[in-house]
């Protein structure tokens, strides 16, 4: 095997520097050496001029920090300026605000005040009312106890003239005498007739409860012994064709309505029997069948709802 030569480097050879005495080195610390360097010594007027440059430098410093702390709080104090006028307009919308409320408030409980007393009015109005509709329809039924309504009797197509209370009174007389109660002329108080969307009506006004209740019941009693030959225009002796004749007692229009309500009810519950006696109305299923009063049209509720 050749050995191979190296060529030394160029130039003088490196020192560096070391310890002198070697032995002398710390063997747990072997990097606290530090190499020894000259260092040049600066003048005083260098000294000088990096001081007072400094200070510049901090003056410069300190005066662009106080401007800007100037304009901010310049800016807070602005802003702050500005809040409060807009919290003193605020504060005065407020104040205008809160004195409207109170009168808005006053105002509703002043309206709300008239509203209650105008409902109490309102109801203690239609209780009176009522009251007074009550006594008016007692005063109408009163009057009316004693008068029966006749329905069928036509008039006599040959008379002109207007018929007289005295023939008039001799056609109800020939009516009751064929049901066999003879009514005098002297228990008829009042008679005339009156013209309605079905025909004529011959209303009587009797002397007294007693004969009109009498003269009802004769009817009734006719018709129901008689089927066949109920009560009827050729039973008393009128010319033209056979028409049933209907006495009933007279009823005021609340009543009357009242009792067409009634009659359509029991239509369509199937009631055998509806009638008024004594300006009441009455109605019964069926023969054995306690008869029920209708005061008013929540009774008819009541019987439909049963």
């Amino acid at each position: 095997m050749s050995k191979t030569q190296r060529t030394p480097p160029k130039g003088g050879v490196q020192h560096v520097a070391s310890e002198g005495d070697i032995c002398s080195l710390d063997p747990e610390n072997i990097f606290s050496y530090k190499s020894k360097r000259s260092k040049r010594l600066r003048t005083d007027n260098q000294n000088k001029n990096d001081e007072d440059s400094l200070k510049d430098e901090l003056f410069t410093m300190l005066s662009n920090w106080k401007k800007d702390q100037d304009d901010t709080l310049k800016k807070l104090c602005s802003d702050i300026t500005e809040l409060k006028l807009q919290n003193s307009k605020i504060q005065s919308a407020s104040m205008e605000m809160e004195k409207s409320m109170h009168f808005m408030s006053r105002q509703y409980d002043e309206i709300k005040d008239k509203l209650f007393s105008m409902e109490r009015e309102r109801k203690e109005n239609m209780q009176y009312i009522s009251i007074l509709e009550n006594k008016i329809h007692d005063m109408e039924k009163k009057l009316k106890s004693t008068v029966i309504e006749v329905r069928n009797i036509p008039l006599n197509s040959s008379q002109i003239r207007q018929e007289t209370q005295q023939e008039l009174c001799e056609l109800f007389q020939k009516t009751c005498d064929a049901v066999k109660v003879p009514i005098q002329q002297s228990e008829i108080k009042d008679i005339y007739r009156v013209n309605n969307k079905y025909g004529t009506v011959l209303i009587t006004d009797l002397n007294s409860v007693i004969t009109k209740n009498k003269v009802l019941n004769a009817v009734r009693e006719h018709n129901k012994n008689n089927s066949n030959n109920k009560l009827s225009t050729t039973l008393i002796g009128l010319p033209g064709p056979k028409t049933p004749i209907y006495i009933n007692e007279s009823l005021t229009k609340k009543d009357h309505r009242l009792f067409a309500l009634a009659r359509d009810t029991a239509k369509s519950l199937q009631y055998k029997y509806c009638w008024t006696n004594m300006g009441r109305i009455y109605m019964r299923k069926g023969d054995g069948f306690p008869r029920t009063e209708v005061k008013n049209e929540e009774d008819l509720e009541v019987l439909k709802k049963a």
